[in-house]
């Protein structure tokens, strides 16, 4: 097999080097030891090999490479949206991130376009089986960077064990080994004093 001989446009670079703005996008949550916030980008990569990491334990009709592209993709409308908190009650985010999105993928060549903007919309709408397991894996995510030990503990004083738990409960329920792998985090954390059981 050899290598294609087609050109590269320059004009592709706008969308990439737009994108590395999440690598300055600060997150909520902090990297593990707590010593600043993790970025979007860092967010981004750590997932992919978190899915990596926990693919024998998924569901036997998951495709793991789509999993990882819809990772992959999926928080690139926070280059224009920032960062949304997972327990904010704002009502603009998804729209923000409409916004942001049509903003991004216009710097692509049609082509490119066609092949991004799926994914996203995949991920976005929650409507295929790969879209709900990357997004219960990216709420488990900053979990492990809490709750693991060594990790920094609750993002805000008024996340208690309880109200973690039942806001992730919905995405994570439907998979028993990271729901499981969620509920035994939060215990171990509990145990060790570093959130409180509310």
């Amino acid at each position: 097999m050899t290598a294609t001989t087609r050109t590269i446009p320059f004009d592709t670079l706008d969308f990439f080097l737009a994108a590395e703005r999440l690598k300055r996008e600060a997150r909520m949550n902090t990297v593990l030891d707590g010593s600043r916030h993790e970025s979007v980008a860092e967010h981004c990569w750590h997932l992919s090999l978190l899915a990596i990491l926990f693919e024998p334990y998924a569901p036997p009709d998951i495709d793991p490479v789509h999993v990882r592209d819809l990772i992959t993709v999926h928080d690139l409308v926070e280059v224009y949206a920032g960062d949304s908190w997972f327990y904010s009650d704002a009502t603009d985010i998804a729209e923000r991130e409409a916004a942001s999105a049509m903003k991004l993928l216009a710097m692509l060549p049609e082509a490119d376009r066609d092949r991004f903007r799926p994914l996203i919309d995949e991920f976005q709408a929650q409507q295929t089986s790969e879209a709900r397991y990357a997004r219960a894996l990216d709420v488990l995510h900053p979990m492990i960077l809490s709750y693991a030990p060594g990790g920094s503990g609750p993002t805000a004083p008024t996340l208690t064990a309880a109200r973690v738990l039942a806001r992730k409960q919905p995405y994570l329920e439907s998979y028993p080994a990271l729901w499981d792998f969620a509920q035994r985090l939060v215990a171990s954390a509990i145990e060790r004093g570093a959130i409180d059981p509310g």
